[in-house]
């Protein structure tokens, strides 16, 4: 589960752009070809638990300056994600998030538009989210996401990721680089690739092995 605010100034980018804007984010259209970062199913999940509100304050000063249609240069994202993923993700969705919304505002506004994003990354506290009345932690959340994809690999050894050397995190399909630093679990000769120590064990609690020290 995603939730996305974003504060745009009053009044400059219209009903339509608005919602260009929230339709790309829930997308995480940035025009990038990042190659097969997570399979469609997983993908699609996401989409469907992730939710964009756009807010326009009244009042919105920056520095010296009121933030409106008279001077739109400033944009801020702000993304809540359970904490156990942030270090993961924040450095993608910074990226991401940036290039989504400078693009569509340049977009809405003309190639001049300059505008100034400013993404914030903060993760919800383990048993503060909830859906449909039922507390939810990360792990749950993560099978709501990639439930089907798990299911359709489990058994099958490390999942190859788009490029030689990488592999799909097991229990939450981010492609994961085998390199020096990654984390990973060795199971009867096969490497898995992790895209977080709180994956590992969630792993190797399925694969019923220790988590290595």
């Amino acid at each position: 589960m995603l939730f996305i605010e974003v504060f745009a100034p009053r009044g400059a980018l219209g009903a339509e752009g608005r919602e260009l804007l929230a339709r790309r984010l829930v997308e995480l259209d940035d025009g990038v070809d990042r190659g097969e970062a997570h399979p469609p199913s997983v993908e699609e999940n996401s989409r469907a638990y992730t939710q964009v509100v756009v807010h326009e304050p009244l009042t919105w000063i920056a520095g010296d300056r009121a933030v409106g249609a008279d001077w739109p240069q400033r944009y801020v994202v702000r993304v809540r994600v359970p904490a156990p993923w942030v270090k993961p993700v924040a450095e993608e969705f910074v990226d991401r998030y940036t290039r989504i919304t400078a693009a569509t505002v340049r977009e809405v506004l003309g190639e001049g538009a300059d505008p100034q994003v400013w993404v914030e990354v903060h993760g919800v506290r383990e048993g503060t989210l909830g859906l449909d009345g039922t507390v939810m932690g990360a792990e749950a959340i993560g099978e709501l996401f990639t439930g089907a994809w798990r299911e359709s690999v489990r058994g099958q050894g490390p999942v190859p990721g788009p490029e030689p050397g990488t592999v799909h995190c097991p229990v939450c399909s981010m492609v994961v680089s085998l390199g020096d630093a990654a984390i990973t679990l060795e199971h009867e000769g096969d490497v898995y690739g992790y895209c977080s120590k709180h994956c590992r064990t969630a792993h190797a609690a399925e694969l019923g092995v220790p988590v290595p020290a």
